[in-house]
C-alpha cells in the first residue's frame, strides 16, 4: 500500500475544504475572474499565491499554539469579547455552509444521477459519517482519495477544451460586476473563502504532531494554477454557457459526455470534501465544549441539517457566502497583527 507524506495530506485537504460547489462549477471563477477576461487571469494568479501564503502564516501559528480547534484559534487571534462573538458566528456558519453543502449535494445527485430527496440527504449524510468517524485522520484520507481525481478531471478537461473550444463571441457587453479590477475581486475572493480553511486547518492541528508550512504553500499554489487552467477554458465558452449556473459543466460536456459525467461525479467530491471540513470543524469544536463524544456530536451535526433541505441551493449561496466574506476579512486581519508575536515567543 502506498504511503502518502502527511504534508500532502493536509494540502489535500486545505484544498478540498476551499473547492466547494461555486469553485467546482465554475460559477465563483466567471463572478471574481472572468468578467475581467484576460486580466481575470492574473487574478487567479494572485489569489493562489495569496492562499498559499495565508495557508502556511495559520499553519505556523496552529504548531505555535498548538490548538486542534478553531475555538482555541479564536482565542489566541482576540480579546475575549470578540472570541465569544466570533466562535458564535464561526459555529453558525459552519453549520448553515454544512446546510447548504447538503442541499446541493442533494439537487446535484437528483438532477444528474436521478436519486430521489431522502436518497441523496441519507447517501451524503452516511458518507460524510462514515469518512470522519475517525476524526482528522479520517478527514484527511479521504481528501487524499478524492482530491486529486477531481484536480485531474477539471485541469484535463479544461486544457482539452482549450485546444478544441466551441465557437465563441465577445464577452464585453454580457458579464457585469460590482468589483471595480480584477486585483480587488481577487482579494476579495480569498477574504470570501479563507475562513473554512482557517477552521480546518486548525481543526487537524495536535499536540504532539507538527504540521509543515510547506502544506499550505503546496495547497494555495495548486488551487492557483487550477483556477487559472479552469478560467482559460471556460473565457473560451460561448456567452450563453459562460453565464449559466455550472459553465464547468457545460464545458466538460461540450469536450465528450463521458468526461460530462465524471465531472459531474467531480462536482459531488467538491460538494462533499466541502461538507466534510464543515462537518469536522464544528463537531470538533462542539465536543470539545460539550464533552459528548466525538461521534455522537458528528451524528448530531448531521442530523441537525435536515432543516435546510427545503431551501434552494443558489438563495443559500447568495446569503451564506457574502457573510462569509465580511468575517474572514477580521480573521485576515487578525492572523497579521499577532503573527509577529508568536514568531518570537519561545
Amino acid at each position: 500500500m502506498i504511503k502518502i507524506n502527511r504534508n500532502i495530506k493536509v494540502a489535500l485537504t486545505y484544498i478540498g475544504a476551499v473547492i466547494g460547489a461555486g469553485f467546482a462549477s465554475g460559477q465563483e471563477l466567471v463572478k471574481f475572474f472572468g468578467v475581467f477576461q484576460e486580466k481575470g487571469l492574473w487574478g487567479t494568479l494572485l489569489a493562489g499565491i495569496s492562499f498559499a501564503l495565508l495557508g502556511s502564516l495559520i499553519i505556523v501559528i496552529v504548531n505555535k499554539t498548538k490548538v486542534t480547534n478553531y475555538g482555541q484559534l479564536v482565542k489566541v487571534l482576540f480579546p475575549e469579547k470578540l472570541e465569544k462573538i466570533f466562535e458564535i458566528l464561526i459555529a453558525l456558519f459552519l453549520w448553515v455552509g454544512l446546510g447548504v453543502m447538503f442541499v446541493g449535494s442533494i439537487e446535484l445527485l437528483k438532477s444528474q444521477f436521478n436519486l430521489a430527496l431522502v436518497g441523496g440527504f441519507l447517501f451524503t449524510a452516511g458518507a460524510i459519517y462514515l469518512s470522519l468517524v475517525f476524526g482528522s485522520e479520517g478527514l484527511m484520507n479521504v481528501n487524499t482519495l478524492l482530491v486529486p481525481f477531481l484536480l485531474i478531471i477539471a485541469v484535463v478537461s479544461s486544457l482539452m477544451y482549450i485546444n478544441s473550444p466551441l465557437e465563441c463571441f465577445s464577452l464585453d457587453t454580457v458579464l457585469g460586476t460590482l468589483i471595480p479590477n480584477w486585483w480587488v475581486g481577487s482579494l476579495n475572493y480569498v477574504a470570501y473563502n479563507i475562513i473554512l480553511a482557517i477552521v480546518v486547518l486548525a481543526s487537524i492541528g495536535e499536540e504532539n504532531k507538527r504540521i509543515s508550512p510547506i502544506s499550505g504553500l503546496l495547497g494555495g499554489l495548486t488551487l492557483g494554477t487550477m483556477a487559472f487552467v479552469m478560467v482559460k477554458g471556460m473565457l473560451h465558452l460561448p456567452q450563453t454557457l459562460l453565464i449559466t449556473e455550472m459553465p464547468m459543466l457545460h464545458l466538460t460536456k461540450a469536450v465528450n459526455q463521458v468526461m460530462g459525467l465524471l465531472y459531474s461525479l467531480a462536482l459531488w467530491i467538491a460538494l462533499f470534501t466541502t461538507a466534510l471540513a464543515n462537518a469536522h470543524s464544528l463537531t470538533k469544536r462542539m465536543a470539545a465544549k460539550t464533552y459528548l463524544s466525538y461521534k455522537k456530536v458528528l451524528f448530531l451535526v448531521i442530523v441537525s441539517t435536515v432543516i435546510f433541505i427545503p431551501w434552494n441551493f443558489s438563495t443559500l449561496v447568495g446569503v451564506v457566502y457574502p457573510l462569509l466574506g465580511y468575517l474572514g476579512i477580521p480573521l485576515i486581519i487578525a492572523i497579521f497583527i499577532e503573527l509577529p508575536g508568536l514568531l518570537f515567543k519561545k
